[in-house]
C-alpha cells in the first residue's frame, strides 16, 4: 500500500502540473471564464469516470465541503496573481500548502508517529525546492500586501481540501463525485457573481483542463486514503516542478541561464526532499 500510495501521489502531481497546458496554448487570458468552465469540465469529467469506476453517484456534506474550499481557494490564487505575479504568488501558495497538509496530517490525524523528523525534513527541503522552482519569472508589486495575504489564504485552503475526507472517514469512492458537484458549484455561483461576460473562446481547452485537473484529484484523493495527508499530499505538489518544465522546455518562458540553473538547483532540493519524505 505504501508504495502504491507514493506512486499515485507522483502520479497527481505529473498531472496536476499538466492540466493548465491544454488552456496556455490557447493564449486566452480570460481566467474568469476559465474558472468557470474548468469547473465544469472537472464535474463533467467525475460525471463520465464514476459510472466506470463503480463509485456511487451520491452526495454528502464531506465531499461538497472539500469541493467549495478547493474552488475558493481557486479564486483567491487567480486573484493574488493579478496582484503579486505568479512567479510570487505560487511559491507561496504551495509552500503553505505543503506545510498545512502536512500539520493536518500529523497533528490532527496523528500520522507519522515513527518518521515525523524524516517528515520534517523533507518538508523544509521540498518547500525550499518549491520556492528556488517556482521564483524564475518576473514579479509584480501591483498590491503586493493583499497578494500575499490571499496567496496564504488559498494556500490554507488548498492545503485542507481533503481534511474533510479524512474527518468524515470516508473512501474515495464515496469522496470523489461530492467533491466535484462542490466545485462546479462554487464556479458557477461565481461565475454569475462576478457577472463576466461569457466569450466564445478557449471552451474546450478550459474543459479539457478541468478534466486533467480531475483526473489529478482522483489520484491525489486515492493516494491520501493510502498514505495518509503528512505524506501523500505534499507529494502532489511536484506539481509545480512539473509546471516550470512546461514552462521551460516547451513554453520557452525561461531563457536566462541563472534562472535555469535555479530550477535545476530547486529541482533536485525538491527531489531530495520528497525522497526522504517518502522513507519518513
Amino acid at each position: 500500500m505504501e508504495n502504491l500510495g507514493m506512486l499515485t501521489a507522483l502520479s497527481a502531481a505529473l498531472v496536476w502540473g499538466s492540466y493548465i497546458v491544454p488552456f496556455k496554448m490557447s493564449t486566452s487570458a480570460n481566467l474568469i471564464q476559465f474558472q468557470a468552465l474548468m469547473t465544469v469540465g472537472i464535474f463533467l469529467f467525475a460525471l463520465v469516470v464514476v459510472p466506470f469506476l463503480g463509485y456511487p453517484l451520491t452526495l454528502n456534506i464531506y465531499g461538497i465541503t472539500g469541493g467549495v474550499l478547493w474552488a475558493l481557494a481557486n479564486a483567491m490564487s487567480l486573484k493574488a496573481v493579478a496582484d503579486i505575479g505568479l512567479s510570487r504568488a505560487m511559491p507561496i501558495w504551495v509552500s503553505v500548502v505543503i506545510l498545512v497538509s502536512f500539520l493536518w496530517g500529523v497533528i490532527a490525524f496523528q500520522e507519522l508517529p515513527a518518521g515525523l523528523m524524516k517528515g520534517l525534513v523533507g518538508i523544509v527541503l521540498i518547500i525550499l525546492g518549491v520556492v528556488l522552482v517556482g521564483s524564475t519569472g518576473n514579479v509584480e508589486n501591483k498590491n503586493i500586501r493583499r497578494g500575499i495575504l490571499l496567496s496564504v489564504l488559498a494556500g490554507t485552503l488548498f492545503g485542507s481540501q481533503l481534511m474533510p475526507l479524512k474527518v468524515g472517514n470516508l473512501s474515495p469512492s464515496t469522496f470523489f463525485f461530492p467533491m466535484s458537484v462542490g466545485i462546479v458549484l462554487f464556479g458557477v455561483i461565481f461565475f454569475l457573481f462576478k457577472q463576466a461576460r461569457f466569450k466564445n473562446e478557449a471552451i474546450f481547452s478550459s474543459l479539457l483542463a478541468g478534466g486533467i485537473w480531475s483526473l489529478g484529484n482522483l489520484l491525489s484523493i486515492i493516494a491520501v486514503s493510502l498514505i495518509g495527508l503528512a505524506k501523500g499530499f505534499p507529494l502532489t505538489q511536484l506539481a509545480v516542478l512539473i509546471a516550470v518544465f512546461w514552462g521551460l522546455f516547451y513554453f520557452k518562458e525561461i531563457t536566462q541561464p541563472r534562472h535555469k540553473l535555479q530550477v535545476l538547483v530547486g529541482a533536485g532540493i525538491l527531489l531530495s526532499g520528497v525522497i526522504i519524505l517518502g522513507l519518513a
